[in-house]
């Protein structure tokens, strides 16, 4: 396949285009450029193969996160800017909340600067809607809707209200930020002590099922690697999507070995080599 300026002369405008990005990724052939490492190279091939190989090589299922990959990938990659706009805008159209999550947990991973354009705009609103929609949410109807325990729903609400209060300003002022952390983190621990299993999909509900690991996430790695566990269970009995625990084993294996799994933590994080990587997919049961 003929190759120009670093990928597919076929794909060129596919690759730039959000409505052609799907198709043009199973025919995409990357090119290592200048500043990009072998070990970095490799780990963006393989989340683009990965990417390919989960969604059967069928356009049709690739979903918001497999095109957050392809974003993640292109911007290791180094690729041009229209073509990380393409696959995040992508992303966005497909299911926006759930990208917004990612982006609060980890981190802008650099696209605040490589697509402002598109990046910014998104991050503002979706910021400010998860925060106005939680603050005017109905807990009472929502809690009799979905059949749940409507005190220990307000109880969740008022922990997620918490963890964004001060996070969705920058600079995040941490002198006010910090005291809302550990007091949630005492909560966490206060309603694990009664419940003993995870607070997810089953007793909180789709809306609130992140929250519990969003301040698992932001705490120490005592208390990370404490909940680790706990999390994985969350994740094997459906209480819990996958993506939030590779964050979690990115973020623990950052602060102890100064280096991640998954390549949630940013692109400036050393990646592991592929034993390393296969062996933590082995052990935790991940796809």
């Amino acid at each position: 396949m003929a190759i120009l300026n670093g990928y597919s002369q076929s794909n060129t405008d596919q690759l730039a285009s959000e409505q052609s990005i799907g198709s043009a990724i199973f025919t995409f052939t990357p090119v290592q450029r200048e500043g990009v490492t072998d070990q970095r190279f490799h780990y963006a091939q393989q989340i683009l193969n990965d990417t390919k190989s989960v969604s059967k090589n069928n356009v049709q299922n690739l979903n918001a996160t497999d095109y957050w990959n392809i974003t993640t990938a292109f911007v290791i990659l180094k690729e041009p800017k229209n073509h990380i706009k393409a696959a995040f805008d992508k992303a966005i159209h497909l299911d926006g909340a759930t990208i917004c999550s990612y982006i609060k947990a980890m981190g802008p991973s650099g696209l605040d600067k490589l697509i402002p354009e598109s990046f910014l705009p998104f991050y503002s609103n979706c910021a400010q809607s998860s925060t106005t929609e939680s603050s005017k949410m109905d807990v009472a109807n929502y809690a009799d809707k979905n059949k749940l325990n409507p005190k220990l729903v307000s109880i969740i609400n008022t922990i997620g209200l918490n963890d964004i209060q001060f996070r969705n300003t920058q600079p995040v002022d941490w002198t006010e930020q910090k005291p809302l952390d550990e007091r949630n983190q005492e909560l966490i621990d206060s309603l694990f002590n009664v419940y003993q299993t995870y607070i997810g999909r089953s007793l909180v509900g789709k809306q609130f099922e992140t929250t519990m690991w969003r301040v698992v996430q932001h705490s120490s790695l005592e208390m990370m690697e404490r909940y680790l566990p706990i999390i994985v269970a969350a994740v094997n009995q459906k209480q819990l999507d996958e993506v939030p625990l590779k964050m979690l084993i990115d973020r623990i294996y950052w602060l102890k070995y100064n280096y991640q799994i998954f390549g949630s933590q940013g692109s400036q994080i050393k990646v592991a080599d592929d034993k390393t990587r296969n062996e933590i997919i082995t052990k935790y049961n991940l796809n």
